[in-house]
């Protein structure tokens, strides 16, 4: 676009450029690194005059531009810019950039001469001047070191006396307490406590039915585990299927439940299947009515 209205500038001729003029304002182009300079120019131009900035290249320039603003007015407006340097001290120079304008007279252009910004070291004369190497100087600690390891040897013969001390009023039969061996839990017991747990819990009320079908199918096969002591945990559904069918101590309607319990929570889980409360609850059911039917019986018939 400048470009175009560069060449347009051109074709039309003289009579249709009208007149643009700059003054550069700077307080200071003097700084130390990192030291913001701010500086800018003031361009006169005719009442409703469109200024168009052309884009400044810092590329391998060192500088950091920091802020450009553009303040417009009727027939005078400002650009002011505000840098930096971060490198080193020295001279850099500023890059030159181009203001077009387009007003009812026609089309101008002017080219804006970039600043040099001279960097100057924070550093003082008496900073960079070379001085004598002092003598190194002798520091007392306030601690003697041979009081140290003095009172670390008597620290160690201390302890030394001390233990052979009572390694000689010490019985030689010392007084063991007893153990108090409590017997692991039934898995009955643990599956009702963990299957109650379940009913008790807002899975069936806020719908999270793939949690408590989760949940249902581990209490189920952590009770197969640890009653008949198989790796129920570890397997597939059809392979925990295959060893219950096996089994004679499981019988065949047991076996059948606990399929159906376990494939609608895989269909659940993995096929992203669902369920509504009224099913998971009878799923429930079933899986507390497999544990009291199962359970291990003293001879009396009482469970254990």
């Amino acid at each position: 676009m400048k470009l175009k209205l560069i060449i347009l500038s051109f074709i039309l001729g003289p009579r249709l450029l009208f007149s643009l003029e700059a003054d550069f304002i700077a307080d200071s182009l003097h700084g130390s690194l990192g030291d913001i300079i701010s500086f800018g120019w003031t361009i006169s131009h005719d009442p409703g005059t469109v200024l168009d900035f052309g884009e400044i290249n810092m590329d391998a320039t060192g500088i950091e531009l920091l802020d450009q603003q553009v303040v417009k007015g009727d027939v005078e407006s400002q650009l002011q810019i505000s840098a930096a340097v971060y490198d080193s001290v020295g001279i850099y120079h500023f890059p030159s950039l181009v203001v077009y304008g387009t007003g009812a007279e026609g089309l101008d252009s002017l080219y804006l001469q970039g600043p040099d910004l001279t960097i100057l070291s924070i550093l003082t004369v008496s900073d960079t001047s070379f001085r004598d190497i002092k003598d190194l100087h002798r520091i007392k600690t306030p601690f003697n070191l041979m009081i140290l390891l003095w009172l670390a040897v008597l620290g160690v013969v201390s302890y030394l006396i001390y233990y052979l001390v009572r390694r000689v009023r010490m019985p030689h039969k010392q007084i063991i307490e007893p153990r108090i061996i409590v017997p692991p839990e039934q898995a009955h017991i643990i599956a009702l406590r963990a299957f109650e747990q379940l009913k008790r819990s807002k899975y069936l009320r806020f719908e999270q039915f793939k949690k408590f079908h989760t949940e249902l199918s581990h209490i189920l096969r952590e009770y197969y585990e640890n009653r008949y002591l198989i790796d129920a945990l570890e397997l597939t559904t059809s392979e925990l299927m295959q060893i219950l069918e096996g089994m004679i101590e499981c019988e065949q309607e047991h076996v059948l439940t606990t399929r159906n319990i376990l494939e609608l929570a895989d269909f659940i889980k993995f096929a992203k299947g669902t369920s509504t409360e009224l099913e998971s609850g009878e799923a429930l059911n079933k899986a507390i009515k497999i544990v009291n039917q199962t359970k291990i019986r003293n001879e009396q018939g009482d469970t254990t």
